[in-house]
Order: C-alpha cells, then structure tokens, then sequence
C-alpha cells in the first residue's frame, strides 16, 4: 500500500506549518501510515502546483487556515485547490486539517463555511488520529490518542527529509490541546479541542530525539495555547518545563533553534511569581530570538468584557516589564525571549474609540523604553462553534476599512519602526540567514525562528545561501544587513553605501581602495564610521 502525503501548510491556532516549518500533521499521519505497513510519500502544495500529483493507493491531503496571515516561505492550499486536488486523484482521498471543516480563505474579516467536500472519502480534524488509524488499519485504537502520537510521531519523524526545505526546517512540536481559560475566547477554534490537555515531558523529548536522529536542528514548542500552563494543575508548574527543556537540550545536543509561541498574559499575570521563574527556564534554555506570542486581542475594556479577552491594558504591560527583566539578555546583540502581541479587529463591541485605545497603549509601552518583538494586526474571522459565530448570528464581522488601514498604518510608522531599531540595533548580528528569493540588486532572507525578521541584503545572492549578517538600517518590519565579514577592497559601491556613515561617501572606499587596516581606510578616506564597524570588516585583498 503506498500512501502520498500532500502537505497544504496549516495556519492555525498554536499550530504553524507554512515553510519553513512543517506541522506536526504530516508528521503523525506519516507514522500512523507506517503503523499501518504502509509505504509512505511527501509531498508539499508547492510541488504540486509545479508538477501534479504522484501515484498512490491512498492520497492523504492536510489544509487549513483559521488564522490569517502573509507568507512568504509558501502559499497555503486554497478549498479550490483541495476541490481540484480530489477531482485528478483516482484512488481514495482523505482530508485532514481546519479545511475538512470549515471552509474560508487566507483573509481576515469574514464568515467561515462548514466544509462539504465531497470528493473526498473521509474529512477528518478533531481527534483525526485514531480515526485515520482505524480507516487505514481496520482496527481501533483503544488507548489515548497521546499513547497513539507517541508512537507515530517518532515513527513518522523521518518524513521530514523529504521536505523540500530539509534541512531548513523548523520542526513545530505539540505540547498539549485546549485552553486552560474557564470562559473561552469569543472567537478562538482552540476551545473546539476540549479542555486543556498536556502531552507527557518524556514523549515530547523521545519526538525531538527522533527528528534530531534524522538531521533536523531546528525546534518550535508550539501546538500549545499558553506554554506557562504546560503540566499545570493547581498552577503552573516550573518543574516539568524545567524538565521538557533540559531534556530537549540532551536528546538534540546540536540543534540550532530552540522557540516557543504561544502564552496567556492574563494567565502570567495572575500567577506573576511562578511564571516569571519559568520565563527564567525558557530564556535560560532557549535560542536567541525567542517569542512569547500573545493574544491580547484588544486594550478597549468594553471588547475586552464582550468577548471574554484576557488582560487589561496596566496589567499586560506588567507582564510586558517583567519578560523583558527576565528574557533581556542579549547574544550578538539578539535578545533572548520577548513578548509579541497580538491585535483582532471586527470583535464584538469595538468603535473607533478601539483603535486609539489600541494605538495609545503601544506607544505608552514604547515611551516607557520596553521591547516588544512584533505586533500582530489583523481581521477576526467567524467560525460556526465559536461564541463569535453566535453572538454574529453567522453574519460577517463589520470593520471598518479606512479606520484599520490608517491604524495599522500608524501602527508600523510610529511604533513598528522605533521598536525595531530598539530590539535590533544597527551592529546587531544576525546568525545563518537563509536566502529566499531576490528582487532587482536586493537579495532576501530571514533566519529559521519564530517570528523571523526579513532580511534585505543588498547584493545578488544565490536562493538557499546560508549566512552571516550585521544590522546597519532598518524598515518598519524588516531590515537592512550586510554579509560579514564586510570585505571592503571587493564589494560594490551599491552595498558599501549601507555601511553606517557612508552613504555617498562609499564612493572614496571604492575609488581609494585597497586598504590593509581600519584606520588606514578612515584615514583615507575621512569617513567616520561607529567603532563596532571595526569588527565587522575585512580587508583581505
């Protein structure tokens, strides 16, 4: 029996699989396959479209999205796409993911569909996995569906070799199901789950342990709502995290990446004491360039009570002081772990009075000199099951176009651009960026993280080159590098331009180049560059 696994990128809540990282979907189904003795094949959307579909007995496709948003590594499978896909395939087709219910495209501000795909034999989502164990082995899993991941995810783990990415890959990992919060979100798919639910420490690090065995370096404990609440009973509890990352951090010595997602602010908030000692663990154990992602939603207190949100604005901005206290510590000039926040239009209750509540706790968190990683700003999609829906009586959310593109615009122009010189200054490295693709003399690239900052490198570089870059400028959401070490008798007058002080006065390194030392160049010269530039450069002839 030979079954092909169409990969169509998930974007879910806690739950990301758009490349470079790959879902923990294909992975499970991967190893349930073989449980079932089959022979297993991978595949990704992308592939697809750029050359059809391979033969099988059985054609396995994954597809979702719930939370929307823009990519760039790939472009996630659309209902028309997985309508298209079940009309070519033959054999018996399954579809597994968000999309084998609800049917929506990538936009926020609309009305998800109940799914009818009707070319499909079997539409799985919620406790897919011992389903499809019983459609492909004839038999029925009787024990938990984490006894079942346990098994498959380690039995599935080397299908990530064939993804094309391999292995730039970032493995997204399950730590649990739910929400913790006794009244739900009104518009979150997570409660659809069931209630809170934490997957065993020690099935988490045998997981790892196989996909480090099969050269995967790069990790995202995700798959979470709130990792503060990990194992948590009465209240967090700091000694299975402690546990989870040391033994991460034994069974894949060599990794390369190690993030995490998702967490509650108003969780952290009422348990402040113990969940700073965790953010301490996580910041302590983790890879620069952490974030804490975090649904804030909305500041507008009226929102906030008519949809059930998790924290007030005075509030979240103590969660905000005390992980940047703890999660500070810069390497290469990265912080370690950072808040994100995230902000929802078209929620019951907002005005326009919303947005300048929104917009003037942003900058109080700017003036008060605090980080924030990045800031999330979209539409609130509908979904049948969700308070949302009901409160909607499934009409669509009603934002108001002009006043969200003016927000978001003020957004990024006011807080976006000053936060990101103060959390990645000029002089700041950036380890193994990978380039992606290039426009005209820029090439871009972004680092295998959470939250990856794009980078632009102005010079033709070859798509998948790995390297090394220091920050000189910055955009809004992105920023301007350069490979190092800088080799100033070679490179051309269009990057030397962007080395801090230079501007125009690139030209004298051009036309009075070659130089032996540093100070021989601003001697020259008479340019008068930052100190740490000296450090970065090469004069290598």
């Amino acid at each position: 029996m030979k079954i092909l696994i169409l990969d169509g990128y998930v974007d879910e809540p806690a739950h990301f699989g758009v490349p470079p990282y790959i879902s923990t979907y294909s992975r499970y189904i991967a190893g349930i396959s073989k449980m079932a003795g089959a022979d297993v094949f991978y595949e990704t959307i992308d592939e697809f479209r750029s050359r059809g579909l391979s033969d099988a007995d059985i054609l396995i496709v994954v597809g979702g999205v719930t939370v929307p948003g823009n990519y760039v590594g790939g472009t996630p499978m659309t209902v028309e796409e997985a309508a298209e896909i079940a009309k070519k395939f033959t054999g018996k087709k399954i579809i597994i993911g968000s999309m084998a219910y609800y049917s929506v495209d990538r936009s926020g501000g609309v009305v998800a569909k109940l799914s009818s795909f009707e070319g499909y034999d079997f539409s799985l989502w919620l406790d897919y996995e011992r389903k499809l164990y019983e459609i492909l082995t004839g038999n029925i899993w009787n024990e938990s569906r984490y006894a079942l991941v346990k098994v498959a995810s380690v039995e599935g783990a080397e299908i990530t070799r064939l993804h094309p990415n391999f292995p730039a890959l970032m493995c997204e990992i399950e730590l649990g199901l739910g929400c913790e919060k006794p009244v739900k979100c009104s518009f979150c798919t997570e409660p659809l789950w069931g209630n809170t639910i934490s997957r065993p420490v020690e099935d988490v690090i045998e997981e790892v342990g196989a996909l480090s065995r099969s050269g995967c370096k790069y990790f995202r404990l995700g798959r979470i709502s709130n990792i503060f609440a990990y194992m948590a009973k009465k209240g967090p509890d700091s000694k299975a995290i402690e546990a989870l990352y040391t033994g991460i951090r034994s069974s894949a010595p060599d990794l390369k990446v190690l993030h995490t997602d998702n967490a509650n602010p108003g969780y952290i908030y009422s348990n402040m004491k113990s969940c700073e000692e965790i953010a301490g663990i996580i910041s302590y154990h983790n890879t620069p360039g952490d974030v804490l992602s975090m649904g804030v939603e909305s500041f507008d207190p009226r929102v906030i009570t008519m949809n059930n949100l998790k924290i007030g604005a005075e509030q979240f901005i103590e969660v905000v002081r005390m992980i940047n206290s703890v999660g500070g510590k810069r390497i290469d000039g990265v912080p370690k772990l950072l808040p994100g926040i995230n902000l929802l239009y078209g929620l019951t209750g907002e005005t326009k009075t919303t947005y300048d509540i929104n917009f003037d706790v942003l900058m109080k968190i700017l003036n008060e000199g605090l980080l924030v990683r990045r800031v999330n700003i979209r539409k609130v999609m509908a979904f049948p099951g969700t308070p949302l829906f009901e409160k909607l009586k499934g009409k669509t959310p009603k934002v108001n176009d002009s006043m969200y593109k003016h927000h978001k615009f003020m957004v990024r122009k006011f807080f976006d651009h000053e936060m990101i010189k103060r959390v990645f200054p000029a002089g700041t490295i950036l380890r193994d960026v990978i380039i992606e693709y290039t426009e005209g003399k820029i090439s871009y690239g972004r680092q295998i993280g959470t939250y990856a900052l794009l980078v632009g490198i102005p010079k033709i570089l070859k798509k998948g080159s790995v390297l090394d870059c220091v920050i000189t400028d910055h955009g809004q959401r992105s920023i301007t590098a350069l490979p190092i070490p800088i080799r100033i008798n070679h490179e051309d007058y269009d990057l030397l331009k962007w080395i801090p002080s230079a501007g125009f006065k690139a030209s004298e390194l051009v036309l009075k180049r070659p130089f032996n030392s540093f100070d021989e160049m601003i001697l020259k010269t008479g340019i008068k560059f930052p100190e740490w530039i000296r450090e970065m450069v090469s004069f290598e002839r």
